[in-house]
């Protein structure tokens, strides 16, 4: 049985609450102040269309999408330790881990700097997966 989104955003979840990596998250649709000080995670699920590689009606989609988790930080002290912790939250999705069914992590996640605003700035993890 192919897992659903909500499954595959569970065990996504779940994983980065038992990384303990002792930092507020930011979910989704909960509400969230961000720290006046300190670095803080925000993350985001994107499930895509996923692979429809069937030729029958009846046969499943494999699953894929991807999930970003941004290390926020406040501007002064550098990007340095926005870097650091966003490779410890990569460290928690190792490539080929299995999450839930046959759906895995697809890659090595891969980081990017988001642009930095007035009040803060950022690294953003890209998590993809499918199975």
């Amino acid at each position: 049985m192919t897992p659903t989104n909500s499954q595959i955003m569970q065990a996504l979840f779940s994983r980065l609450t038992e990384a303990e990596l002792d930092y507020t998250i930011a979910w989704p649709g909960v509400d969230f102040d961000p720290p006046a000080t300190g670095i803080w995670l925000e993350v985001v699920y994107q499930p895509n269309q996923g692979i429809d590689n069937g030729l029958s009606a009846s046969d499943a989609v494999v699953p894929q999408g991807l999930m970003t988790v941004m290390v926020m930080d406040r501007p002064g002290r550098g990007v340095f330790a926005a870097q650091a912790v966003a490779e410890q939250v990569m460290a928690v999705y190792p490539k080929n881990h299995k999450l839930v069914g046959l759906v895995r992590i697809q890659r090595t996640p891969y980081v990017f700097e988001l642009p930095q605003k007035d009040d803060r700035l950022g690294w953003a993890v890209s998590v993809d997966y499918s199975g």
